[in-house]
């Protein structure tokens, strides 16, 4: 770990760099600090200042509860045990936090089932289309795990609503962007969303299109598919 230390009024400043973990860089900061001058940090937003005597475990149970809290600083005199009032209100914000989150999935769960809903509503009837139907078979067979499984269900899924608007008379690049987008509840990756294409351009009556549309999406005019989950850094 690269460090730079500076003075800054009655603390050290200790600069961490991304990556670091809040054990190492808490343990760096006390084996700086002297009997006259603590050591200060700040991780996540949260400013951290350590003495030769503060206790780290207590220390990051403070920073952990930081953002609950509020707190925009903690350290350096932790104490064991919070005050009756601290306790009082970090837990009473705990199950606040709790019953947010709890009515969250709740709602969350009931958009899912709509959105299912309105997919099963608007494919109903409609068959998939292939050019590779063995291909397809053996597509699903060897995507039974839960991470493949979605992601051939994603590929159905999409075609069957791709199929619905060109049977209104739109075109593949009409529609492929928006129905992409209404298999929400599936929450598939990008990675996933590659695969799709990539079964789908194998497979589908239409999946040369789909290979193309989706390439140039990614300004890649050459064979293959492009996975959006993988990110080239020039």
């Amino acid at each position: 770990m690269e460090t730079n230390i500076n003075n800054k009024m009655e603390n050290l400043i200790l600069d961490t760099n991304c990556g670091n973990d809040f054990t190492t860089v808490s343990k760096k900061a006390k084996a700086m600090a002297t009997a006259k001058q603590n050591v200060q940090f700040e991780f996540n937003g949260v400013i951290c200042i350590v003495s030769t005597n503060t206790n780290l475990d207590w220390l990051y149970r403070d920073y952990s509860n930081s953002w609950r809290m509020e707190w925009k600083k903690v350290g350096a005199d932790c104490v064991e045990n919070y005050s009756a009032d601290v306790q009082a209100e970090l837990e009473r914000r705990n199950i606040l936090a709790e019953e947010k989150a709890k009515n969250e999935r709740i709602e969350y769960r009931e958009k899912e089932k709509r959105e299912k809903d309105a997919f099963d509503e608007k494919v109903k009837g409609m068959e998939l289309e292939l050019k590779d139907a063995e291909g397809w078979k053996k597509s699903r067979e060897a995507n039974t795990d839960p991470y493949g499984k979605a992601a051939i269900d994603y590929a159905e899924g999409w075609a069957k609503l791709m199929q619905v608007e060109m049977k209104k008379g739109k075109t593949l690049i009409e529609c492929a962007e928006k129905t992409s987008f209404e298999l929400g509840f599936l929450s598939i990756t990008g990675f996933m969303y590659g695969c799709a294409v990539s079964t789908l351009s194998q497979c589908w009556k239409y999946g040369e299109d789909l290979r193309k549309w989706h390439n140039k999406e990614y300004k890649h005019e050459g064979e293959g598919v492009v996975n959006p989950a993988i990110l080239t850094i020039g």
